[in-house]
């Protein structure tokens, strides 16, 4: 009889290492979410109250430059972002459908660290 006890903790030992280390090699993938559609619908409601009739051809192109200033500024924040949380980031449009209280599904919503690392105000 002892010997069936001690063979069967040795088992459930040996299973719950096995269980451990599977768990500790294979992660869940890590992934965020960030609003890029809101924060260039709001860049480009900028820039267009930035356009006035009559400006010269210069001050077009400084508009245009800065668009794309601010295209370069979003996709370091987009690495830096990924970096510092060592996730995946996944733009909320691509998500169908949250259940109501989005913070239910386990992918946090971070952008607003996104903003702060663009340099742009929420």
């Amino acid at each position: 009889m002892k010997a069936h006890v001690i063979t069967w903790a040795v088992s459930v030992l040996s299973a719950a290492l096995v269980g451990w280390a599977w768990l500790y090699t294979h992660p869940a993938p890590r992934i965020v979410r960030v609003d890029m559609g809101g924060m260039f619908e709001e860049q480009k409601k900028s820039l267009a109250e930035k356009i006035k009739p009559g400006m010269s051809e210069q001050e077009q192109k400084a508009i245009f430059q800065s668009a794309g200033t601010y295209a370069t500024r979003v996709e370091g924040a987009l690495t830096v972002l990924s970096k510092e949380c060592g996730c995946a980031v996944m733009n909320s449009a691509a998500i169908l459908r949250l259940p109501p209280e989005a913070n239910a599904t386990g992918i946090p919503d971070l952008t607003p660290r996104l903003r702060e690392l663009v340099g742009q105000p929420g």
